[in-house]
């Protein structure tokens, strides 16, 4: 279940959004009225899970300069939706809460969507444990050409080497196809249930054969 629909919302936040294309345009239209959003959204007090916190805003997209050193970082080059997406938005100005049900221990904090340089050791760590959790190294993925993958928000990946990019949830050895790219991802979490085209985001299933190694 997606992380944001937990929010309780003073009123309804209807709109309809461009085609997911993953350009520029269309991560400067999510990124809008993503803030818009959340300016009238707070945390739900009944459940456990980072949630986004009222007035996040999204931090300023990466230059093409810190782009670089984000992907030398990790040593392969983003698929275009991936450099699109971190040169319009960054990670969030405020870090996700964890109300841990109001059962009265004191509320944890932790990065939803990752930013650059602030989140690179825990993106390193979310990768190490999903290969660790298949008994695989780096000299595994690439002698047995498996797709690299990258973490976008909490434990959803983008299979960095496959055509179109698809998310996965990724939680240690329990890995489930979740959408068909990051544009559908964005609005699917964020606006659920709130956007008039949403036969436009509806995810066109793919089989399991097509996404070698991580679906077993």
């Amino acid at each position: 279940m997606s992380i944001f629909n937990f929010f309780n919302k003073h009123k309804p936040h209807w709109l309809t959004l461009p085609n997911p294309d993953e350009s520029l345009s269309f991560f400067e239209t999510i990124k809008k009225e993503s803030e818009i959003l959340w300016a009238d959204t707070y945390p739900n007090k009944k459940i456990y899970g980072f949630q986004i916190q009222q007035d996040s805003k999204w931090g300023i997209g990466l230059t093409d300069s810190e782009l670089l050193d984000f992907e030398n970082t990790f040593g392969f080059t983003f698929p275009s939706p991936l450099r699109n997406f971190y040169k319009t938005m960054n990670g969030l100005t405020k870090k996700g809460i964890n109300l841990l049900g109001s059962d009265g221990s004191p509320f944890t904090y932790r990065s939803v969507f990752y930013s650059y340089p602030d989140d690179v050791q825990l993106i390193q760590e979310l990768i190490d444990w999903i290969y660790k959790a298949k008994s695989l190294n780096v000299q595994d993925i690439e002698s047995l050409k498996i797709s690299r993958i990258f973490p976008v928000y909490g434990h959803r990946f983008m299979l960095i080497d496959i055509p179109g990019n698809p998310i996965l949830s990724m939680y240690g050895d329990d890995i489930i196809y979740y959408s068909d790219n990051l544009s559908k991802l964005l609005v699917n979490e964020i606006f659920a249930g709130e956007v008039h085209n949403n036969y436009d985001f509806e995810n066109i299933w793919k089989s399991h054969s097509e996404i070698k190694f991580w679906l077993d």
